[in-house]
């Protein structure tokens, strides 16, 4: 039977490299015991090389998830920011995508720091659990140098001024940074070092929320100019035509009559011919200070070019609740100015339009103005005059 010898023979010259001829087709005992061992060395060999392959893959595997969950979240807050509509929702979006991107690091948490009405930092967390920063207790320096768009790490808040912000444990500052506007700051911090991944997508948070914020601000101050006189900061002539037109759709269904005043100054042409145009945009401030100052809170002022001003006045009872603004407006306007140093009268002519049910629209109620102010003006100016009413 060599069938069997020849398989183990066979055997013997397939694992004696280390030692052992084959004699008379047959091995002796010492090739045997080396080839075993051999065969022990390769496997436990392959066997630790496959681990290290296996953990090498898992944490392969590991780490695409990690990315994959980091760009879901990037991904999420990017149609977030799109639908916020406004800062508040943006910056709330930003603190819980950190969060988010914190939560299997330990002693992993963010916050948003973004400067409030009052000038203080309001911090803004995912948990809603909002508290606020007195903007005092920020040191000045490191203030600066988050505005100037540098990142500040520390082992701890204190290391860097921060007494009573957060937990003592190393924390990095994100500061919300386009240009020269300054937004807040996204706050991060865990019990050691942040991966370099999660590190990475908190970076992409930061920009994302910045540019929002950016675009809202651009958006917000577009709209200004569209709607707002630069140099008095009141409604322009369009804005006053939008706010007449839905004042005059209010008073159709509250049967309250719609006011609309035109005013007129007088004499500012000779400041601004004699006192030059810095004189002439001082008065128009003050004028537009003082007409603030002589309507009521639900009013709206405007400025529709030159020296022509506007108001709209809603829910009046009758038209002497018009006309007691007019008297206001005109006695306000009477009173000297001071302007670069020097005293200057520029009284106003004021013409009265209100609105009726047979009202065509806002284009009528203006004319109806324009008229009462022309027949003041033609009385020798600095008095009112209601469209209807006799001179």
């Amino acid at each position: 039977m060599w069938t069997g010898d020849r398989k183990i023979a066979g055997l013997g010259l397939l694992v004696s490299f280390g030692g052992g001829l084959t004699v008379g087709g047959l091995r002796p005992v010492g090739a045997v015991v080396t080839g075993a061992v051999v065969l022990a060395g390769a496997s436990t060999a392959w066997a630790a090389a496959f681990t290290r392959h296996r953990r090498r893959s898992e944490r392969t595997v590991a780490d695409l998830a990690g990315a994959l969950a980091r760009e879901t979240v990037l991904g999420d807050l990017g149609s977030r920011l799109l639908a916020a509509g406004d800062p508040d929702r943006m910056l709330r979006a930003a603190a819980e995508a950190a969060t988010d991107l914190l939560r299997d690091v330990p002693g992993g948490w963010a916050s948003i720091l973004s400067i409030g009405p009052d000038d203080d930092f309001a911090v803004l967390s995912a948990d809603a659990a909002d508290d606020h920063l007195p903007l005092e207790a920020v040191p000045t320096d490191l203030l600066v140098r988050l505005a100037g768009g540098e990142i500040v790490s520390a082992g701890a808040p204190s290391a860097v001024g921060l007494t009573d912000f957060g937990p003592e444990r190393p924390i990095s500052l994100l500061p919300l940074v386009r240009g020269e506007r300054f937004f807040g700051v996204l706050a991060t911090g865990a019990d050691d070092e942040v991966p370099v991944g999660v590190s990475a997508a908190l970076q992409a948070v930061r920009t994302q929320v910045s540019l929002a914020l950016e675009g809202d601000a651009l958006a917000a101050e577009l709209t200004l100019r569209a709607t707002r006189d630069p140099l008095t900061g009141l409604g322009n002539r369009q804005s006053m035509r939008d706010r007449l037109t839905a004042a005059l759709a209010r008073a159709r269904r509250s049967g309250k009559p719609v006011g609309f005043l035109l005013l007129d100054l007088q004499r500012f042409r000779q400041v601004n011919e004699v006192h030059g145009h810095d004189a002439g945009d001082e008065l128009l401030r003050v004028v537009a200070d003082r007409l603030r100052a002589g309507v009521r809170t639900e009013d709206t002022i405007g400025r529709l070019g030159g020296d022509q001003f506007a108001v709209v006045a809603e829910d009046l009872r009758t038209a002497q609740d018009i006309v007691i603004i007019a008297e206001r407006l005109v006695e306000s306007l009477g009173r000297s100015v001071p302007v670069g140093g020097r005293i200057v009268r520029a009284p106003a002519s004021v013409g009265i339009a209100l609105s009726h049910p047979d009202t065509d629209g806002p284009d009528q109620l203006m004319r109806e103005a324009e008229a009462a102010m022309t027949s003041a003006k033609r009385q020798g100016g600095g008095r009112y005059q209601l469209h209807g009413a006799s001179a």
